[in-house]
C-alpha cells in the first residue's frame, strides 16, 4: 500500500467521522426548523467539493488571502445553487425570487427562522470543514480528537432529540457508521506512526483480525437489535414494576408495625393569615415584546453552546498534543527528580491552555514553540526505544554518560551477528534526533525488519 493511498484512507476516515455528526445535526434541525423540506444529502455534497476544491486551490501557491477570497466566493456559489435546488426547483433560472431568499431569511429572523437561512449556516459549517481537513494533516491525534468531539455531539442531539420527543430515522445505523470509521481510521492511523502491532511484519493478518472483529461486533449489535423488541421491553418495564410495587408493600408492612403518633402531637397550630397584597402599579416606560425576547434567549443558548463545544474541543485537543509530545520523548535517559517539578508541569499546562483558548499567546509567549514530531520521525525513535528496553531488560543498560555509537559497541560485543541491524538501527536513530533527516516509507520498514532480526536473537543468554 503507498503512501498516497494510505493517506487517501485517513481522509476518507475523517471525512466520515464528520459526516456522521453533520448528518444526525442537521436531521434534527430539519424536523425542528424546517419541516423536513431540505434534502441532509444534497447539502452534505458540499463537504467533498469544498474539500476537493480546497485541494487544488493549495497547490496553486498563491497569497493566503487571496486563496481564502477565491474559496468563499465558490461558497456563495454553491450556497445559490442549494437554495435554487431544494426550494425553488420550480422558478426559472431568470427569477431573482431565490436570489433574494437568503437576505430576506436573515432580515426576517426575529420573527420566524426561515429554511433558506439553516442552509447558509449548515453551508458555512460544512464549507469550513471541508476546507480545514484540506489543509490539515491527518494522523493518529487528529483522527482521536476527531472521534471525542464527534461522540460528544451525537450525545447531546440524541438527548434533545429525546427530550423534544423527535423520531430520527436510521440513527443506530449511523451511530454503526461512526464507530467504524473511526476505529478503522483510529487503528490504520496508528498502524503508520509505527506505534502498535499492526505495524510489525505479519500486520496483514492483524488486518483482517481487527476488520474481521469490527464485522462480528456490528453483526451482534444487529441481532440483539433485533431481539430486544419493544415488546420485550414492555415486558421487562412490567416486571420491574410488579417487584417495585412487592417492595413497597413491604415497607408498608414494616411502617404498619410502628406504633401511630399520639393527636395532640399530630395536630399543627393553624397557619397564621397573610394579608393580600395587591400589585404593583409601577409606571413602565417600555416592555420587551415577546418576539424579541424569545429572539435574544434563543442567541445567548446558541453562544454559551458554541462557547462550550469550542472550549472542550480545544482543551482535549491540547491535552492529547502534549500527551503525544510526552510520550515521543527519547527514553532510556535517567532523570532527577526535582521538589515541585509536578507542580511546575501542571500550571504550565494549565497557563498553555488558558493562553490558547482565549488566543493570548501571541501576547504572552512571542516565541514560537516547536511542533509536534512527524510521524516518520516517532516511528524510528520508538524503535529505538524499543531496543533500549528490550536490552535493559537482558542486562545491557545504556548509561547516561553514553552517546548512541558507544551503546552500539557494547551491544555489538553481546551480538556480532546482529552487528548490520543494530548499525543500522543506531545510525537512523541519529540521524533523525541530532539530524534534519526524514525517513523514507521503505527505510522505515527496513528498519522495522531489522528490529524484528534482533528481537530474534537470544540475548538472554549472554550476560
Amino acid at each position: 500500500m503507498n503512501q498516497v493511498w494510505r493517506k487517501g484512507i485517513l481522509y476518507v476516515a475523517a471525512t466520515g467521522i464528520e459526516g456522521c455528526w453533520l448528518y444526525a445535526l442537521m436531521a434534527l434541525l430539519n424536523k425542528g426548523v424546517a419541516d423536513e423540506q431540505l434534502s441532509i444529502s444534497g447539502i452534505l455534497l458540499l463537504y467533498p467539493v469544498s474539500f476537493g476544491l480546497n485541494k487544488m486551490l493549495r497547490k496553486l501557491r498563491w497569497p493566503g488571502f487571496c486563496l481564502r477570497i477565491i474559496s468563499w466566493l465558490l461558497w456563495v456559489a454553491g450556497v445559490l445553487l442549494i437554495v435554487k435546488i431544494q426550494l425553488f426547483g420550480g422558478l426559472a433560472w431568470a427569477d431573482t425570487t431565490w436570489l433574494l431568499a437568503i437576505p430576506r431569511a436573515i432580515a426576517g429572523v426575529i420573527y420566524t427562522f426561515k429554511p433558506a437561512l439553516l442552509i447558509l449556516l449548515s453551508a458555512a459549517v460544512i464549507w469550513w470543514l471541508g476546507r480545514r481537513l484540506a489543509y490539515l494533516r491527518v494522523s493518529f491525534a487528529t483522527l482521536v480528537g476527531e472521534f471525542q468531539f464527534g461522540l460528544f455531539i451525537l450525545v447531546i442531539i440524541l438527548f434533545i432529540a429525546a427530550q423534544l420527543k423527535v423520531d430520527l430515522a436510521h440513527f443506530v445505523y449511523l451511530i454503526a457508521a461512526f464507530f467504524l470509521f473511526s476505529l478503522l481510521g483510529i487503528s490504520i492511523a496508528h498502524a503508520l506512526e509505527g506505534t502498535s502491532w499492526l505495524s510489525g511484519l505479519y500486520r496483514g493478518h492483524w488486518s483482517g483480525l481487527l476488520l474481521l472483529s469490527i464485522g462480528l461486533v456490528l453483526i451482534l449489535g444487529f441481532l440483539i437489535s433485533l431481539v430486544v423488541t419493544p415488546d420485550l421491553l414492555h415486558l421487562l418495564l412490567a416486571g420491574l414494576k410488579w417487584i417495585w410495587g412487592l417492595i413497597v408493600k413491604a415497607i408498608a408492612f414494616l411502617i404498619s408495625l410502628f406504633p401511630e403518633p399520639k393527636p395532640e402531637l399530630a395536630e399543627l397550630p393553624p397557619p397564621i393569615p397573610v394579608p393580600e397584597i395587591g400589585p404593583s402599579q409601577e409606571f413602565k416606560l417600555w416592555t420587551m415584546p415577546e418576539v424579541l425576547r424569545n429572539g435574544l434567549r434563543l442567541g445567548w443558548t446558541v453562544l454559551m453552546a458554541s462557547l462550550l463545544v469550542f472550549a472542550m474541543w480545544r482543551i482535549s485537543s491540547q491535552i492529547f498534543k502534549w500527551l503525544r509530545r510526552r510520550l515521543a520523548s527519547p527514553a532510556g535517559a535517567e532523570y532527577e527528580p526535582l521538589r515541585g517539578a509536578f507542580r511546575a508541569d501542571f500550571l504550565s499546562l494549565l497557563k498553555s491552555l488558558l493562553f490558547k483558548l482565549l488566543g493570548l499567546r501571541r501576547l504572552f509567549q512571542p516565541k514560537a514553540r516547536a511542533g509536534p514530531l512527524l510521524p516518520e520521525i516517532v516511528s524510528v525513535r520508538q524503535i529505538y526505544r524499543q531496543l533500549l528496553r528490550w536490552a535493559s531488560a537482558a542486562g545491557i543498560t545504556r548509561h547516561v554518560s553514553q552517546t548512541p555509537h558507544e551503546y552500539l559497541y557494547e551491544l555489538v560485543g553481546k551480538l556480532p551477528e546482529a552487528e548490520g541491524d543494530l548499525d543500522l538501527i543506531t545510525q537512523q536513530y541519529v540521524r533523525t534526533r541530532y539530524g534534519a533527516w526524514l525517513p523514507t516509507e521503505d527505510e522505515i520498514h527496513q528498519l522495522r525488519q531489522s528490529w524484528y532480526h534482533v528481537k530474534q536473537c537470544p540475548l538472554g543468554d549472554r550476560r
